[in-house]
């Protein structure tokens, strides 16, 4: 490429989240990118040191949107319910950011405690607790049975393997929650 492009840090990372947003993070490589952006690949070391650092920009952006999105859905009323639809239907609308957050090793969970003490995950646990009274055990196990079968959907919406309409979503986590929550409390 002739001539000297000039590109700033704002405006290279808005064009990686577009392409991860299309293509998935396995998109981003310095020739593409630099080719979307319209500049060779030298201003984007310039700005960066490697492409795993943008990499790192770009998943904390995602992160954030993310978090605004499930917090516009969230419900205190139903925190647990509502939490897992939202999470279903952000793989459902963002399949390549979900992809990018929990179908890769980003999070760095590595045990089922590891996604509980998500601090997402904490404040949904506690209103278990005061909603139900339930233990904070039994809160944690109550979450993750109801998470893991939302995270069940959600990995085969963002992999195309299912397609599922919003009112099943919903449908089917609040059976599976009222199901788990009936058993909790017979057993106590």
């Amino acid at each position: 490429m002739a001539g000297k492009s000039i590109i700033d840090k704002k405006t290279l990372l808005k064009i990686a989240i577009k392409m991860v947003e299309k293509d998935g993070i396995e998109s981003i490589n310095a020739r593409d990118l630099a080719a979307n952006a319209g500049i060779s690949t030298k201003p984007i070391y310039r700005i960066y040191k490697s492409l795993d650092e943008l990499k790192t920009d770009v998943n904390e952006i995602i992160k954030k949107e993310y978090d605004e999105f499930i917090m516009k859905r969230v419900d205190n009323k139903n925190a647990l319910i509502t939490v897992c639809v939202a999470y279903v239907e952000f793989a459902e609308m963002h399949k390549n950011y979900f992809k990018c957050m929990f179908l890769s090793n980003n999070l760095k969970w590595t045990s089922i405690d590891d996604v509980l003490n998500e601090k997402w995950n904490q404040s949904t646990i506690i209103n278990l607790v005061n909603k139900h009274n339930l233990s904070f055990e039994e809160a944690k196990n109550l979450f993750m049975n109801v998470w893991l079968y939302a995270n069940g959907l959600a990995t085969l919406i963002a992999c195309n393997d299912l397609v599922i309409d919003n009112k099943e979503i919903l449908i089917r986590i609040v059976k599976i929650y009222k199901e788990l929550s009936k058993k909790l409390k017979t057993t106590n």
